[in-house]
């Protein structure tokens, strides 16, 4: 019985650390957002730049109106 008194106390403290931890390393809803709002910046920015190089390689072909059919 003593082994079963002494795991409950190990699970006890071991639980109070790992919730006292978790508390303590919460992040502040500040910093949640800030998390949230740059990674849609970055969406947006990769989505621009994915644009732009389209853009960039159309410039440089040949367009599609003097393109002939070729039979």
């Amino acid at each position: 019985m003593y082994v079963w008194v002494k795991s409950v106390v190990y699970l006890a403290i071991f639980g109070g650390v790992g919730y006292g931890l978790l508390e303590l390393t919460k992040p502040s809803e500040e910093k949640l957002n800030q998390f949230r709002y740059s990674s849609v910046e970055s969406e947006e920015r990769s989505k621009k730049a994915l644009f732009m190089k389209k853009l960039q390689q159309a410039s440089h072909e040949e367009p599609i109106y003097l393109k002939k059919k070729s039979e």
